[in-house]
Formats: C-alpha cells, sequence, structure tokens
C-alpha cells in the first residue's frame, strides 16, 4: 500500500454558524447520527430545536430496507424539504471501530465487514488511529449511500439539497467537516 492510502482524511474545525440558524418552527436539516453519541446537535450547531430532524441508529448507517432511515429520509427530503442533510459519526464508536464488533448482527455487521475487507490497508495504523480512520471511512460510505437514494440525488440535481460529513471528537467536544478528497499525514 501507498503511504497516500493510510492517512487519515483532512478535517476542517465545524464553525458555531457553520449551517446558519434560519430561526424557524420548520427543520432546513435532516441529522443522521450514532445512537451511542452523546452530545447535543442543536448545541452543536447553533440551531433551534424546531430546525432539526434526527435520525440516530447504528453507526450512523444508511442500510437498504431500513424502513425507519428509508421512511425518515423520504419525509425530510420530499415533504419537509430540509436544505441540508448531515451523517455524522464520533471518535471512539463502539459499534464503528477496524476490529471485532461483538453483538453486531445483519446487514450492519455486513456492511461493516464489506467496508473493512474494501480498506484492510488501514491495519497498519496504529490502533487508536485505525479506529479513528474507519470511523471516517464508515462516514464517507453512509455519505455515497446517501447519494445513490433517488430522491436525494433529485434533490442534489435540483440545488435544493446539500448533504455534509460530520466527525464528533468527544475528547476536545469539537465537530469536524471531513474532506472527502484530501488527507492528513
Amino acid at each position: 500500500m501507498s503511504e497516500t492510502q493510510l492517512r487519515r482524511l483532512a478535517t476542517e474545525p465545524l464553525g458555531p454558524n457553520y449551517i446558519p440558524s434560519l430561526q424557524q418552527t420548520t427543520p432546513q436539516i435532516l441529522w443522521i447520527g450514532c445512537s451511542d453519541d452523546n452530545f447535543k446537535e442543536c448545541t452543536m450547531l447553533n440551531i433551534l430545536d424546531d430546525e432539526l430532524l434526527v435520525l440516530t441508529n447504528i453507526g450512523n448507517m444508511i442500510i437498504d430496507g431500513d424502513l425507519s432511515c428509508d421512511i425518515t429520509i423520504e419525509h425530510a427530503v420530499v415533504d419537509l424539504q430540509v436544505k441540508h442533510i448531515l451523517v455524522c459519526g464520533h471518535y471512539g464508536c463502539r459499534i464503528v471501530k477496524a476490529t471485532a464488533r461483538d453483538g453486531l448482527k445483519g446487514p450492519w455487521l455486513s456492511k461493516l465487514n464489506a467496508l473493512h475487507l474494501a480498506h484492510e490497508d488501514i491495519n497498519q495504523l496504529p490502533v487508536s488511529e485505525r479506529d479513528r480512520a474507519f470511523v471516517e471511512l464508515n462516514i464517507l460510505d453512509q455519505m455515497h449511500s446517501l447519494r445513490r437514494l433517488p430522491q436525494v440525488a433529485n434533490a442534489i440535481a435540483l440545488g435544493r439539497l446539500r448533504i455534509h460529513e460530520i466527525v464528533y471528537d468527544p475528547e476536545t467536544e469539537k465537530a469536524y467537516r471531513l474532506s472527502e478528497g484530501q488527507q492528513n499525514p
């Protein structure tokens, strides 16, 4: 593997007005996050509770055939016409790690195993860096799944929807935007 392939993605700190609040009582953002995260989305984004529709699940994953996820995304994009979708993972996630995923079953386990197989070179990183890098790869994988959904692709093509990849670091209590085309050394 080349050294470049083993680098982690570049991150930029998420500013307090990353998505400016419209001070309205209808959702403008769909937040797809992990069920074991430990932070308040509205506080991180500095927006009103009513401006956010939140979907949390195991590992912030978008799985084909997950009825709850499918219906929530369709409702947000088609009915509410949200302007932004944020997929947010977090470092230290007990579900999304590059090694054993005890207790995880079905399509969630299959999807993470497939992602790990596609990026086996990640095992050459030190354990803490490996797990952080795998969290980032999972976020990007979920972004790709999201972009393949017809209603999302259509809204993006019409210019009325933007999607964002965010990672939260509980050690620093800060969120970062991932830069898919760039990598950190």
